[in-house]
């Protein structure tokens, strides 16, 4: 009775060349990948828009630009906020100085005014003038703002650069930041006139009554 061949046994030193076959083949097909995908990238990269060389003076401009925007952006966020708020003040506080001016100017009834009446009304006057000159400032502030803005909107980016920065050294001359610091100092002594001569008139009504204050009271 016969019985089937067995078969052919594979000794291990078989076995290691097999791998290192398998291995020598995986190797050679990565690098050959690795080289395709190489050759696809420069290939890519040659379809692209090549940027044309920058010489020194446009690349300061292009450094000076992206500087000066980032400083123009925070200034005029800073000082249009406070300009705005200035005008708002000094809308009301000039109706409110307005009202006292026209009711105590009833009492200047010529010729016998007193005269502590004619100087309440001379310091509400004053009041009413420093609101609205600082008023007035911050209008003119508000457009400097909005010409300073328009700058360097045209030309080349050398032209842009010397136009903002000829629109900036005018402000720097012309004490722009000192200008708008003053506007806080501008309502302040309104308000302290404006105190004063309230504080006067009412001193005057109370411990020297002359038939003033009536139509206040």
């Amino acid at each position: 009775m016969s019985t089937a061949a067995d078969p052919p046994a594979i000794s291990q030193s078989d076995n290691d060349r097999l791998i290192t076959a398998l291995q020598t083949c995986f190797v050679d097909l990565a690098k050959k990948q690795e080289e395709q995908g190489a050759k696809l990238y420069r290939a890519v990269e040659a379809l692209k828009p090549q940027a044309p060389a920058t010489n020194k003076k446009t690349a300061f401009w292009t450094s000076y630009m992206k500087l000066a925007d980032e400083h123009d952006k925070e200034f005029q966020q800073k000082y249009s906020t406070d300009l705005d708020s200035a005008l708002i003040f000094s809308g009301l506080f000039s109706a409110v100085a307005s009202a006292f001016v026209i009711q105590i100017e009833l009492q200047l009834a010529p010729p016998n005014a007193p005269k502590i009446i004619v100087i309440v009304q001379c310091l509400l006057y004053a009041s009413l003038f420093t609101t609205l000159l600082a008023a007035l400032l911050a209008v003119l502030g508000k457009q400097w703002l909005m010409y300073y803005q328009a700058a360097g909107s045209r030309g080349t980016i050398e032209e842009r650069g010397l136009e903002r920065q000829r629109k900036f050294d005018g402000l720097v001359k012309w004490k722009f930041e000192a200008v708008l610091q003053a506007f806080p100092l501008l309502l302040q002594l309104a308000l302290l006139l404006f105190a004063s001569s309230i504080s006067l008139y009412l001193w005057t009504f109370i411990y020297h009554p002359i038939g003033v204050g009536n139509d206040l009271l």
